[in-house]
């Protein structure tokens, strides 16, 4: 399958950076978490997450969140001065379904929307969006109030505790199961005001510029939709 586009990560420009990591499938063994742990003496890893701070301009984690996304971890987010990005990746080896998933790819406002990136039976997905964090904290700890829920026990403690974990980790299983309603929520706020009708027939990309019902949807779903700002 070819690679649709590549855009593996950016470069912290602001006073600061931060990046959270959880495997779902399977955890990490020994000689991976010695792996994670060597990009920043500051980190402590388990064999399920990671956590990285950064401070200062141009301060930033060796090599970028995509080697680690690709190989180790199933889930992450990143933010910087309001600048995020989320990323899931999963096994899907069927071709057809790799190929649906591909289209709702696109480059929106101020290069934000979404990113797929298919490197053998593995999909890597990446939102760049921007969130107002101090209405993006409150919505999320309102949101940490309807428990989430997760079959794995070993996850639980990790989600309990990070809200936008649990939102990310629910968004991974609808993307599993072939519900890519995410994508037009991400595409209304920043690929529908740059592109017209007639480019997305040009393009192919699965898209119209018709409004969601959002009251529908689920409820990460919703607070996702609520927590982005259009530039």
């Amino acid at each position: 399958m070819k690679i649709i586009s590549v855009r593996k990560g950016f470069t912290a420009d602001h006073s600061s950076t931060s990046y959270e990591f959880l495997a779902i499938d399977q955890p990490l063994n020994q000689e991976e978490i010695k792996e994670v742990s060597s990009l920043s003496s500051r980190t402590r890893p388990d064999d399920r997450a990671a956590s990285f701070f950064y401070k200062g301009d141009f301060n930033n984690l060796p090599g970028g969140w995509w080697p680690l996304i690709e190989k180790h971890y199933d889930i992450m987010y990143s933010e910087s001065y309001d600048w995020w990005v989320f990323a899931v990746a999963f096994l899907e080896s069927d071709p057809d379904k790799q190929k649906e998933i591909a289209r709702y790819a696109f480059n929106g406002l101020e290069d934000l929307g979404v990113n797929i990136n298919i490197v053998k039976d593995r999909i890597i997905v990446s939102f760049y969006c921007v969130l107002e964090y101090g209405y993006a904290y409150a919505t999320l700890r309102k949101n940490d109030r309807n428990g989430y829920k997760n079959n794995k026990t070993d996850l639980k403690d990790y989600l309990n505790e990070d809200t936008l974990l649990q939102l990310l980790a629910d968004l991974r299983n609808q993307l599993i199961d072939g519900d890519y309603r995410v994508f037009d929520i991400f595409w209304l706020e920043y690929g529908a005001p740059l592109y017209s009708e007639e480019e997305i027939k040009e393009l192919k990309l699965p898209y119209t510029n018709n409004e969601i019902d959002y009251d529908s949807l689920p409820k990460n779903l919703q607070y996702i939709s609520r927590l982005l700002r259009r530039i």
